[in-house]
């Protein structure tokens, strides 16, 4: 590592040995109060991302009629895996934008587009994990349809940490997603006990006409943020000068 590059949390080798803590309570704290200060600039890139799905729909309405997309199953998949695709910088650049202002710094709305540094492997990623998704769910409806549920998001569960992985650290699509499977396993119960409560924050989140939804969408990725620097760490480039605005992420 370069002398002026220091790793703010945890360890990739660390953690990929489960040599890590994961508490959910501090996590959820953490990343409220995170979000206090890092709400404006991902309330931005949300708006961004969801314009180009929007644009990515009526496309699709375009060409197919709303019966065809309801009724065909293979549309649906490919309107999946296109969404996946389209979606993916963007996700990777509100990822990264999380991990930031995890270690205290700031960021801009533009910022949601640096995904596109690293385009191809966070499209290979999410198309991966979309078509393990899709087949895996297939598969699991034939024994009973809550089975598909339940292994949907057993999946989103251990792929979390694989973009993050892809945009912060510069890691290999497949090896990402494999160091994400191996470390979320070490703890897979607390993974997937944050994961429940953040489902049911978002479902709270709704009730008043989705008015909540304004702070809990930025707060799940300030909360991948905390959690990426607590297991796996956050490389940062810290200047010469003594000021503390001088350190910056060197993804």
């Amino acid at each position: 590592m370069d002398d002026n590059k220091v790793v703010i949390g945890g360890s990739l080798i660390d953690a990929l040995k489960g040599n890590y803590q994961l508490s959910v309570r501090q996590v959820l704290e953490q990343s409220f109060n995170v979000t206090k200060s890092n709400l404006v600039s991902l309330i931005g890139g949300f708006l961004i991302l969801l314009g180009i799905n929007v644009l990515m729909v009526l496309a699709l309405m375009s060409v197919f009629s709303i019966d065809a997309i309801e009724s065909s199953a293979q549309i649906q998949y490919l309107a999946s895996i296109l969404q996946a695709v389209i979606s993916a910088p963007l996700l990777g650049g509100l990822m990264l934008m999380g991990i930031k202002h995890s270690v205290g710094i700031q960021t801009k709305t533009a910022d949601v587009f640096n995904g596109f540094n690293v385009l191809l492997p966070l499209i290979t990623v999410a198309v991966i994990s979309s078509l393990l998704s899709i087949l895996v769910s297939e598969l699991m409806v034939l024994v009973h349809p809550n089975f598909a549920i339940l292994v949907s998001l057993y999946i989103t569960v251990i792929l979390s940490l694989a973009m993050p992985l892809v945009v912060e650290r510069g890691v290999g699509p497949l090896s990402a997603l494999y160091y994400s499977i191996k470390i979320t396993h070490f703890k897979l119960p607390k993974f997937i006990l944050l994961f429940l409560i953040i489902l049911g924050l978002l479902f709270v989140a709704i009730i008043p006409f989705g008015l909540g939804l304004i702070w809990m969408l930025p707060m799940i990725y300030n909360l991948i943020g905390v959690v990426y620097r607590d297991i796996i760490g956050v490389t940062v480039i810290e200047k010469p000068q003594k000021d503390n605005s001088s350190e910056n992420i060197s993804a």
